[in-house]
């Protein structure tokens, strides 16, 4: 019995030999070879063409969010720095009192926080009878909040730091990235319906593949060297996913 023949969604004239992963759509050998940007629901499987762009431009998005948080955390974290900086040269003129403040006043809240929470203890050991642990403890647990809240000034300071080094080519990448998936398929599809036609022709003024840059790179360098550019693009969009997808602002 022969098999029934179904046609790629983006390739009328080519078989279908999967399914998409992620919307079901039908897809052909090509297109589940050059449209291979995943997460990780759908890591190792193919993934569709309008689903690798959606994909992509939903990278973009939550790291354009995601600095924008960064840049807001950064200021107030240099904020909170300022005012610590200010309060311990009030206390005193030496540099180290006010790094230590200012330190502090990056994570001011967890201290504030914290400090709370050693106030309560302190009350409770108080209001129990246990005057010399309680002061001991006071004092066990303010320099613990003291390291707390350097730490996490630290830390801040570095992974924003990092973050936004790491992610800093990121968008023009990823949007470089869509362009060619997006020439890539025009090309194809165009090839498709013009099985005759030749090249040069439909890149020439006027043509419908004259700002086709896909269709340029083949012209000038083949189309092998034309396809693994662009495979070099969706996996470098491939790893810009996971950086950006593992990071939480």
């Amino acid at each position: 019995m022969e098999k029934e023949f179904t046609p790629c969604a983006y390739h009328p004239s080519e078989p279908a030999v999967t399914s998409c992963a992620r919307c079901g759509k039908p897809i052909c050998e090509d297109c589940t070879e050059n449209y291979q940007v995943t997460d990780e629901e759908y890591e190792g499987e193919a993934i569709c063409y309008d689903c690798c762009k959606e994909l992509v431009e939903k990278n973009v998005k939550t790291l354009k969010k995601q600095r924008v948080k960064i840049i807001f955390q950064f200021l107030f974290t240099i904020v909170g720095i300022v005012v610590g900086i200010l309060i311990g040269g009030a206390i005193g003129p030496h540099w180290a009192l006010k790094l230590i403040f200012g330190l502090i006043g990056g994570c001011f809240w967890t201290f504030i926080t914290n400090l709370g929470k050693i106030f309560a203890n302190t009350v409770r050991n108080f209001s129990n009878g246990a005057w010399l642990g309680g002061i001991i403890w006071f004092f066990i647990d303010l320099i613990k909040a003291v390291f707390i809240a350097i730490w996490g000034t630290i830390k801040k300071i570095f992974t924003y730091t990092k973050y936004i080094i790491k992610t800093s080519g990121f968008i023009k990448s990823d949007s470089k990235a869509l362009k060619e998936m997006a020439d890539y398929m025009q090309f194809t599809q165009v090839m498709e319906s013009n099985p005759d036609a030749d090249l040069a022709e439909l890149m020439a003024e006027g043509g419908v593949l004259h700002d086709n840059e896909f269709a340029k790179a083949v012209a000038a360098e083949g189309a092998e060297q034309a396809e693994a550019a662009l495979k070099e693009s969706t996996a470098r969009a491939n790893e810009n996913g996971e950086v950006i997808r593992k990071f939480a602002a």
